[in-house]
């Protein structure tokens, strides 16, 4: 099977508190078990990142999606890749608040998902930005409220 890890950034139409994060996490957990996509969503200062990772022809489908929809415009793919392995498995979609102080600092990286050096900062050191991730969400961020 052909895998496939596309990166975007987007600005989101209204801006989100932790609710609307969750609402919004639990509704693509959803989707994302069936499709078996996995991956990590960044939200700061009324912006996502996003990194979504699974079967070549379901992250496409997903991304079509993700384009038609109206919570969120101005859509940048920063990266598209075919990759070995997951550096998310097992995530239907963790998420990363980054308006949370316990993660508003990955170090040596800017969070600020609009500014260029973030995207470069974050495409050279993926796996590290990957682990980091890993060890500092808590579980509920990861698998959502089912797993407290």
């Amino acid at each position: 099977m052909s895998l496939r890890r596309i990166i975007y950034t987007s600005h989101a139409t209204n801006e989100y508190n932790k609710r609307d994060l969750l609402d919004l996490l639990h509704e693509s957990r959803g989707y994302n078990s069936i499709d078996n996509i996995s991956g990590v969503l960044m939200y700061r200062d009324g912006y996502f990142l996003q990194i979504i990772e699974g079967e070549d022809s379901l992250v496409y489908d997903l991304v079509k999606r993700i384009a038609n929809d109206t919570r969120h415009d101005d859509i940048k793919i920063i990266n598209d890749a075919l990759v070995e392995q997951r550096l998310f498995p097992g995530w239907s979609m963790g998420c990363a608040d980054f308006e949370d102080p316990t993660l508003s600092l990955i170090p040596g990286i800017s969070n600020e998902f609009t500014n260029p050096q973030f995207i470069d900062d974050l495409l050279d050191r993926l796996p590290e930005v990957a682990s980091y991730i890993h060890k500092n969400l808590t579980k509920e961020q990861i698998y959502g409220a089912e797993a407290s």
